[in-house]
């Protein structure tokens, strides 16, 4: 109840409300921007999730608070911001990616730069690379749903297309992978 009270004052745009509604949840918006990026490009720098972060409370305030009016409690509200926050920031991977700004890291490269490699079973390699070989769109969808255990709507939600899509898309990336990665290789 306290989230929705705290949406309502937000809307009505009581003193203080939006610096309370910031303070509250910026680590939620920080963290799925964090992650998107991450699982989209292989990396999360700081000045990028911030920018995210910063791009997710504009759509919230957008077209007179639109998205913030829209919550209506079937999730949490900290579970609907990461989803908007998560959407956004595919958004704009994808703006980048067709502008050719957007320059990718190897997973790899992710982590602490002086941390030694790790070794990886052969397995794990293999399809990690035949992975890195799908498009962006099809590597999310799998990540989201096999590691992240994203559900289709959830799924849905962050690519922006119709929950109806979503089984048929996990399948023919899935089908994309067994072709780069064939069993028993």
């Amino acid at each position: 109840m306290a989230d929705r009270d705290l949406v309502h004052r937000c809307l009505r745009r009581e003193p203080g409300a939006w610096e309370e509604f910031v303070a509250t949840f910026r680590e939620a918006l920080a963290g799925a921007a964090g992650a998107a990026l991450k699982r989209a490009t292989g990396a999360a720098r700081e000045e990028d999730v911030e920018s995210a972060v910063q791009s997710a409370l504009v759509a919230l305030l957008d077209k007179d608070s639109a998205a913030l009016r829209s919550w209506q409690g079937r999730a949490s509200l900290a579970t609907y911001l990461r989803v908007i926050a998560t959407r956004v920031t595919l958004n704009s991977v994808r703006t980048e990616l067709r502008r050719g700004s957007l320059r990718f890291r190897p997973l790899d490269d992710a982590g602490d730069p002086e941390a030694p490699p790790v070794a990886e079973p052969a397995d794990t390699s293999g399809v990690r690379a035949a992975m890195d070989q799908l498009s962006v769109r099809d590597r999310l969808m799998l990540k989201l749903f096999h590691l992240d255990g994203a559900t289709y709507r959830q799924i849905a939600s962050v690519l922006g297309i119709p929950l109806n899509a979503v089984s048929p898309a996990i399948s023919r990336a899935r089908e994309k992978l067994r072709v780069l990665f064939p069993k028993g290789r």
